[in-house]
């Protein structure tokens, strides 16, 4: 029996697996909206300086999972809600506001979503449905150096939701588990000018650990080491 299959079982023999997350989810999406539109008013009512005072990045968005767990006793089987090693694809937006010509401060959100499935000895397939949303904030320091390419890097810091749904067909059943934890985005990445309202960020890399507790409802337990790549446009 596969780690997913015992995971099925164990859920279904469980009821009231912690599922707080949804209004968290929706608080988060209405914040970055908020976030995105409250940003790119400021970018276009800031006066004409050379470097802007805000700046606003929406794009497309890459996260390599690594998730980790360990038995609590030896030989004990270890059960998971999804896989570890996954691609999950979404968005990512940020808002930075600049304190100075090159430090600023950014608030940063991203969502990823992905689904796997594996087939059901009864019939159909059971499907997974795996998301991690990010909400972070932290400094970003920009080497601006008169040229059309511009080079950054930052170090954000705040928390990570993950989330799993299994679905069943054959048995008529869905559970939901999630955990939210302490998570770190360390990275930067490079920006090109196309005009002075208008960049275009050519990629974006983030290390982006998130420090899972234990006992939460997803079964990982350790640090899950993934990694972060976004592109898009900067509004200024």
């Amino acid at each position: 029996m596969s780690s997913k299959q015992m995971f099925v079982i164990a859920g279904i023999l469980r009821p009231g697996l912690h599922r707080p997350t949804s209004r968290m989810i929706n608080f988060s999406f209405v914040l970055l909206l908020f976030f995105l539109f409250g940003g790119a008013s400021l970018a276009v009512a800031q006066s004409d300086d050379e470097h802007p005072r805000v700046e606003v990045f929406a794009g497309y968005s890459v996260l390599g999972t690594n998730y980790k767990a360990e038995p609590s006793l030896p030989n004990e089987p270890v059960v998971t809600a999804f896989e570890a090693k996954q691609t999950l694809h979404g968005f990512n937006g940020a808002v930075t506001g600049y304190l100075s010509k090159n430090f600023g401060l950014t608030a940063d959100f991203s969502a990823h979503f992905g689904t796997d499935k594996l087939a059901d000895p009864l019939g159909g397939d059971i499907r997974t449905d795996t998301s991690v949303y990010n909400i972070l904030g932290g400094p970003q320091y920009k080497f601006r150096n008169g040229s059309r390419v511009t080079p950054f890097v930052r170090g954000l810091a705040g928390v990570a939701i993950t989330r799993a749904k299994i679905t069943v067909p054959s048995l008529n059943s869905s559970d939901t588990s999630s955990s939210t934890d302490f998570a770190l985005a360390l990275g930067g990445g490079l920006d090109v000018r196309v005009n002075k309202r208008f960049d275009v960020r050519l990629f974006q890399v983030d290390y982006n650990p998130i420090f899972l507790k234990d006992g939460n409802d997803t079964g990982f337990n350790r640090r899950a080491d993934n990694v972060r790549f976004s592109f898009g446009i900067v509004f200024k």
